[in-house]
């Protein structure tokens, strides 16, 4: 059996919905001689993921809290937006009440509670002993079907807590306005000032008790359950401050459980008793005297001193394990290391100490989970990437050891759960699994925790958003590899820009980290040009943090106005005829014109442009493009959209001059000094025809930083600065920031 689910209400972070965290199954991990391994323990294993302060560090603890059977509960474990409901409730019926404690209402009054719910899946009901669910069970029971177990913590009394809030709501209502005044305040009840009261109330356990109760899924109540006899629960906790000796500690633990079996028990009796009798010896003469000495103080009635020796094993292994680590025929001190490579041992003696305590076949009886937090502590990126597989091999070579040793373990059965938010750990994850199954993100709304399970068929069919948009085989094939190289930044951004290459990518940066307001963020910009946009969609729809898609209109344009010969019958102007090359010709009229852009024609649903037309949002996802005139034509590109944007930049005129070594003298006015912007689009024919977006974008970057008040920074295309704003509005909502 293995814990399927975990729903966490209104504990902590943890609101009222998006709160049920996701586990995969157990697998067994047997230790394997041969030279290929299969991976086991990274696609068997749960990740949970999420920036800082997400409520990752939470999971855990409620998890250990309620196996733990934890009773001193605190009203900092309460949910503020869940207690300030609360509150209303008890305002609007207490304020102007003065009978009984508690009103006869429609909808009771509730006291705070903690909820929490587990479902549990049995592997095999024929193999499994399940006398620890048995009240759990309903008749009929569909062993397909999870078994659901509700854990809640509630007040122990509640007519005495309604009594206490009764009277703080009436003395937050009666108290004057002015402290000289005896007029009664008319005031509404101070809210704020309430909640501070109402804390103290549940802080206070001579007034608040809390208990802790079971139901089945049909809410009725399990007496006599411990849910210890059905959870094992092994931490390796964060190690974000290192203590001295740290791997001396795991160690010893790991050398004295070799010595707590049976076999053990009568080991160093004899040598013990040797070192004993020799301490004895060597102070019988000080028994001696300092009786002596005793007896000259209190004269008669004297007590006689005894000193013997009194060594036990357990004080023998306490002090028996030195650890150094040996580099060559020298051995260095566990402190002269690295704080990444200290912590990686750590993790690793933990693992160790965890598998020599581990039961054979205790998973017929309860469910064991190894929980890992935030492994990445003190780790440089490459060996963060390296962790989840170099776990694999530390799992089977100390299955191997254990079992060498001792013939009772064969194999471990444990459910692993990883917390992170190194997208480092993520990327390893999901190469090593090749899937993005078994990943929790966790993210905020509202000020409250959101888990988004993730999964490869949640990307891969057709969801009930607006979006719709469905991701083929080679889609997740291109996604998943894709995000080796950045992309896996995503699940720890604020917000995420696409952007169609370099050359946005270059600038948007400098940009954002001079907007006062967007430098505040942490705002991932990736490039995935116009064809794969749209392969990010449906992932970025489930993070449900801001996208802002920058993208180009892509005009598809007839051959006469590419300077070519033309023979075309949609064209407007050949209608079929042969027509020889007249120039580039610029764009003034959308209507009726198409676009390459597969992302644009997807998020449009169709591939006709059209004049007016308005910029596309979708929930989270925003996306603009050269929808509007510059300068009376449309441009193409984002290289375009800036030559028009600034024609009269001395700073742009510089770059386009130095990149192009040889611009025709039509392209640059000089004796106006300004870009002929009727040449736009021929500009920016000759920046991609010879590969110089890259080195465009270079120059313009470099001439940007280095400007100074003479030479004014460009001005970015008014489709961006309209995007940009629209980020700023998203992050600012997101984040409980006016604007």
């Amino acid at each position: 059996m293995y814990l399927q689910s975990f729903t966490i209400k209104n504990f902590r972070k943890f609101g009222e919905n998006d709160n049920e965290v996701m586990f995969v199954n157990s697998k067994e991990i047997h230790h394997d001689s041969t030279e290929k391994k299969q991976s086991l323990v990274s696609p068997s294993s749960t990740l949970i993921i999420g920036k800082n302060n997400t409520g990752k560090t939470t999971i855990t603890h409620a998890l250990t809290m309620l196996t733990n059977n934890k009773l001193s509960i605190k009203s900092s474990d309460f949910n503020l937006s869940y207690l300030n409901n609360l509150i209303d409730t008890y305002i609007a019926t207490y304020q102007n009440e003065d009978e009984s404690p508690q009103p006869d209402l429609k909808t009771p009054l509730e006291t705070p509670k903690l909820e929490f719910e587990l479902k549990i899946k049995l592997d095999n009901p024929d193999d499994e002993y399940i006398h620890n669910l048995s009240q759990f069970m309903l008749i009929g029971n569909n062993y397909e079907e999870a078994i659901t177990i509700k854990a809640t913590y509630e007040v122990k009394e509640e007519a005495n807590f309604f009594a206490a809030v009764k009277i703080l709501v009436q003395q937050k209502r009666q108290e004057p306005s002015d402290k000289n005044s005896e007029t009664p305040n008319d005031e509404k009840v101070d809210k704020r000032t309430l909640l501070e009261e109402i804390l103290k109330l549940l802080d206070d356990k001579n007034q608040t008790e809390f208990k802790l109760s079971y139901k089945n899924k049909m809410d009725q109540e399990v007496k006599n359950f411990s849910l210890n006899k059905l959870l094992e629960i092994n931490c390796i906790k964060a190690n974000r401050h290192l203590n001295k000796n740290v791997l001396t500690g795991v160690f010893k633990r790991i050398v004295i459980s070799l010595f707590s079996d049976e076999e053990s028990d009568g080991l160093f009796n004899q040598e013990l008793k040797d070192i004993n009798d020799i301490i004895t010896e060597k102070v019988e003469q000080k028994n001696k005297s300092i009786s002596e000495i005793l007896r000259e103080i209190e004269q008669l009635n004297h007590i006689d001193m005894k000193l013997s020796g009194n060594v036990t094993k357990d004080d023998i292994l306490d002090n028996l394990i030195k650890y150094s680590f040996s580099d060559g025929d020298s051995y260095i001190p566990e402190d002269q290391f690295g704080l990444g490579y200290i912590n990686l041992v750590n993790i690793i003696g933990e693992i160790i100490d965890y598998i020599n305590s581990y039961e054979e076949n205790s998973h017929r009886s309860r469910i064991n989970l190894l929980l890992i937090e935030e492994p990445e502590a003190f780790m440089h990126p490459q060996m963060q990437e390296f962790f989840i597989k170099r776990i694999d091999l530390a799992l089977n070579k100390a299955i191997q050891q254990k079992k060498s040793g001792t013939p009772t373990i064969q194999s471990l059965k444990c459910q692993i759960v990883i917390t992170t938010h190194s997208s480092h750990i993520v990327n390893s994850k999901i190469h090593s699994s090749n899937s993005f199954d078994n990943i929790n993100y966790l993210t905020t709304e509202n000020r409250c925790s959101k888990v988004i399970p993730l999964y490869d068929k949640l990307l891969t069919q057709e969801s009930s958003e607006s979006l719709n948009y469905k991701l083929n085989f080679n889609d997740l094939l291109f996604l998943k590899k894709h995000i080796k190289y950045k992309v896996s930044e995503l699940f720890f951004s604020d917000a995420v820009i696409l952007v169609e290459g370099t050359t946005e990518e270059m600038l948007l940066n400098y940009f954002l980290e001079n907007d006062k307001d967007l430098k505040k963020y942490y705002i991932s910009i990736f490039i995935i040009g116009g064809a794969h946009g749209k392969v990010y969609l449906p992932l970025v729809q489930q993070l449900k943090i801001p996208c802002l898609i920058i993208t180009d209109i892509d005009i598809r344009r007839y051959d006469c106005e590419k300077n070519k010969t033309c023979k075309n019958s949609k064209c407007p102007t050949c209608q079929g005829q042969i027509s020889e090359p007249h120039g580039f010709k610029q764009i003034t009229c959308l209507n009726n014109r198409e676009t390459t852009n597969e992302t644009l024609k997807y998020l449009r649903r169709d591939n006709i442009l059209e004049n007016n037309m308005q910029y596309i949002e979708k929930d989270n996802i925003y996306t603009v493009f050269q929808k509007d005139q510059i300068k009376g034509q449309y441009a193409t590109s984002l290289e375009e959209a800036i030559i028009l944007t600034n024609y009269k930049n001395d700073m742009l005129i510089k770059s386009l001059t130095k990149v192009l070594s040889d611009p025709p003298q039509y392209f640059i006015d000089d004796q106006n000094n300004k870009i002929n912007y009727k040449s736009s689009y021929e500009i920016q024919r000759k920046l991609s025809s010879k590969g110089n977006k890259a080195k465009f974008a270079s120059t313009l970057l470099y001439n940007t930083i280095i400007s100074d008040a003479k030479s004014p920074c460009i001005r970015l295309p008014n489709y961006i600065r309209h995007g940009l704003k629209w980020l700023k509005k998203q992050l600012a909502n997101h984040h409980g920031e006016k604007k």
